[in-house]
């Protein structure tokens, strides 16, 4: 398969396991989690990026625009 199709074929494989977990029973979300974060690490070294630098871009983009943890969330951004 070629860099191309791999490349679709990952982007159909995020797809199926969202719709996995969004369809799953709470007991079960983690574990389609977990399927979820290993095709992330598949695409991330498909696209050549190591899981490191991957999560210095993460903690970044949490610096500039928060996270989570306050159950805050932001509706737009006006730049």
């Amino acid at each position: 398969m070629d860099d191309n199709d791999y490349s679709d074929m990952l982007d159909m494989k995020l797809e199926e396991e969202l719709q996995e977990y969004l369809t799953a029973e709470t007991a079960d979300q983690v574990g389609e989690l977990a399927d979820l974060v290993e095709v992330v690490y598949a695409i991330l070294d498909n696209q050549g990026i190591s899981i490191e630098e991957f999560e210095q871009i993460r903690l970044e983009k949490k610096e500039k625009r928060g996270e989570f943890k306050n159950r805050l969330l932001l509706v737009q951004v006006d730049e």
